[in-house]
């Protein structure tokens, strides 16, 4: 066996484990946030932040979930604010609205839960 089919075999192999990792990982890698913000109503203390989350994953996503840390003016942590879905397609993007109390000035993403 030469030097190149020996490559070869060695990528072969590292391609075929790399394919058994990926099957164990869980469905949180299928799925990204895009961008959000937060969004004011005109009612005082009624906001929401909205934005995507994409399923980049090959099978469907049967619950997801966002969650953020809100913040008021003064960078003061105010509470937390959560949306989910459920049957996600793979290609599918959905557009999240989680109800945010509060006088809120900024949210940051706190975790993506996927299953």
């Amino acid at each position: 066996m030469n030097l190149r089919s020996t490559v070869q075999v060695l990528l072969l192999g590292l391609g075929l484990a790399c394919s058994a990792a990926w099957a164990g990982t869980p469905a949180k890698g299928s799925v990204r946030v895009g961008s959000y913000r937060v969004e004011r109503d005109v009612t005082p203390g009624r906001n929401k932040v909205v934005g995507t989350l994409t399923n980049v994953g090959h099978k469907p996503v049967h619950t997801a979930k966002v969650s953020f840390r809100l913040f008021d003016a003064k960078g003061r942590a105010i509470g937390s604010a959560t949306d989910q879905v459920h049957d996600l397609k793979p290609g599918q993007t959905w557009k999240f609205h989680a109800r945010a109390r509060g006088n809120v000035s900024r949210a940051r993403l706190l975790h993506v839960e996927a299953r």
